[in-house]
């Protein structure tokens, strides 16, 4: 059965049902996958994803297949940016008091994290596999190596409006986002939401 086509802007209907195939695995896949799952010709699925890559609905990654060589390509989906609904849920968990980090925010932001480092599970570096992560969900991470530990500057922000009206629970979910995806607490977070992102300290 073919998978259920997605319309979305600048989505033509071919590349939707490679965009619905890359969802439903739910996990990075490579070229070859996606031709023995879409039934495609290389070169037309490899135009079909670098226009996904272009438009912003998926992302290329380099897939550590542990072999000689160069690594191949994989690509995974790009969640789409509820950025309605994240401000409805934002709003509905800010208690208003002041802008200490959320703790359930946090953990929420921890478990999407740990569902991203399921799917990106062939980068093993942990600090490779945080900025593949946030570059996927649409941050602009910057790493900056520092005296103190490594500093990741997040020159964007997709759900900057929810941020800058609730930063307590939004950054809260960012920061957990980073801890899932590395696997481990004790990262920092510094919002900036008077700009365009954040700075987030690794451990």
């Amino acid at each position: 059965m073919n998978p259920v086509e997605i319309n979305e802007p600048g989505v033509t209907a071919a590349q939707s049902r490679v965009l619905s195939t890359l969802r439903d695995a739910g996990r990075a896949l490579t070229l070859s996958e996606l031709q023995d799952a879409t039934g495609l010709h290389p070169n037309t699925l490899r135009g079909h994803l670098d226009a996904l890559v272009a438009t912003g609905s998926a992302s290329r990654i380099a897939s550590r297949s542990g072999g000689r060589g160069r690594p191949a390509w994989a690509y995974l989906a790009r969640e789409p940016e509820y950025a309605a609904l994240a401000m409805a849920l934002a709003s509905g968990l800010d208690s208003g008091e002041g802008r200490t980090l959320d703790p359930a925010a946090v953990r929420g932001g921890r478990a999407w994290g740990e569902r991203l480092r399921d799917q990106l599970g062939a980068v093993e570096d942990g600090r490779e596999r945080v900025l593949l992560a946030l570059t996927h969900t649409g941050f602009a991470p910057e790493l900056a190596p520092g005296p103190g530990g490594d500093r990741v500057t997040l020159h964007a922000c997709p759900l900057l409006e929810a941020a800058r009206s609730h930063p307590a629970v939004v950054c809260a979910v960012h920061l957990g986002l980073v801890e899932g995806v590395l696997g481990q607490e004790g990262a920092g977070l510094r919002p900036r939401p008077e700009t365009l992102g954040c700075v987030v300290s690794l451990p």
